[in-house]
């Protein structure tokens, strides 16, 4: 950490360990390959069938609200966190003809740098609306918002925004949200990765607050890898949990 000096250093097979161990499990299918989506409402209530609490159940893993028929997504990460840079994020929704053309959810997203206000950029980001809708009976335990913003970041990564906000630009569907449920990393590789980023993020903020849902969608792990990985650096006082979800570098 950038200010770990008085704190002894992490053993690093300790760690290695508790990673690997969960590492070897995990999975990033999100779901039997066999189960069937609906794609459409009417196909959800038909496939609730006679079962309307397991209807109730599933749809209230959503994490988007329905108001008055729009769509509103609410639970979107505010930090974008690479290794040699942190972006604060903004994102509002937009009401775009490509919107209305294509049945999406569309948003407005402005990245910012931390340490360099020059350093900023404005792109679109949008998921079809029919994949949102049905998001709910993946049973997944990310909320659709974490996978929208590491779709974002594999295309800041590849300096790549041009190809999303255009008429036909790339979106967050069905066919595609697999690729940033996460994979796997050796215990070597996520301990390297989780320790880089959060020296990055003190690099920057030193002693600001940092959300899981911020490292989430930071990197591409499981969250079977990134909450054992985050609680081994906890046990070593490099961060500290002050609440649910949100952590501090020490």
């Amino acid at each position: 950490m950038s200010h770990r000096g008085n704190h002894p250093a992490v053993p690093r097979d300790w760690i290695r360990g508790v990673l690997e161990q969960y590492v070897a499990g995990s999975d990033a299918r999100g779901r039997p390959e066999g189960r069937p989506c609906p794609r459409s409402q009417q196909e959800i209530h038909e496939t609730c069938g006679q079962n309307r609490r397991s209807c109730e159940e599933e749809t209230s893993t959503r994490s988007y609200v329905l108001i008055q028929g729009a769509t509103k997504m609410l639970r979107f990460p505010n930090l974008l966190i690479l290794p040699d840079k942190v972006y604060s994020l903004s994102i509002e929704e937009l009401n775009s003809k490509r919107a209305s053309d294509r049945f999406l959810i569309d948003h407005t997203v402005r990245g910012v740098n931390f340490s360099d206000p020059f350093d900023a950029w404005t792109t679109s980001l949008a998921v079809s609306k029919e994949f949102l809708e049905d998001y709910g009976l993946y049973k997944l335990k990310i909320p659709l918002e974490w996978l929208l913003i590491r779709f974002l970041r594999h295309h800041v990564e590849a300096d790549s925004l041009n190809l999303l906000s255009t008429d036909d630009g790339q979106v967050l569907t069905s066919s595609n949200f697999r690729e940033y449920l996460g994979r796997e990393f050796s215990g070597t590789e996520a301990e390297e990765i989780l320790r880089t980023l959060i020296q990055s993020w003190a690099g920057v903020h030193p002693g600001g607050a940092l959300e899981f849902r911020d490292l989430f969608v930071s990197t591409d792990f499981t969250l079977e890898i990134l909450k054992p990985g985050l609680e081994a650096f906890i046990s070593q006082g490099h961060i500290k949990e002050l609440g649910q979800n949100v952590y501090v570098v020490r």
